[in-house]
């Protein structure tokens, strides 16, 4: 074996064993990909099935009978507008005290 032909061989098995990383970082990334997109519809369907729980609370079925329909309450609340909260009264002006 002359020296071309080592050093072609060592490329080669370099060149084989980079392509092996390289391909195993692409499936684990695609992989990856596939986690955040199902976690994605996960957040949304839990959001849906929380509304279409209330929904169902709001036409005047109880938190029992949708139980007893194998319907679990929600973990998560569904999304929408928060409700208002009272105003805390201003704090009393410190009498004295420069306004910089």
């Amino acid at each position: 074996m002359d020296i071309n032909e080592i050093t072609a061989k060592a490329a080669a098995k370099i060149d084989a064993a980079r392509d092996a990383k390289v391909n195993a970082v692409k499936t684990a990334a695609a992989s990856g990909v596939e986690v955040q997109e199902a976690a994605r519809l996960l957040v949304a369907a839990e959001q849906k099935y929380a509304k279409d729980y209330q929904t169902a609370l709001r036409t005047d079925w109880t938190e029992s009978d949708l139980r007893g329909f194998g319907l679990d309450a929600p973990t998560k609340k569904a999304g929408g507008r928060p409700r208002g909260r009272k105003a805390a009264p201003e704090a009393a002006h410190v009498t004295g005290a420069s306004d910089k």
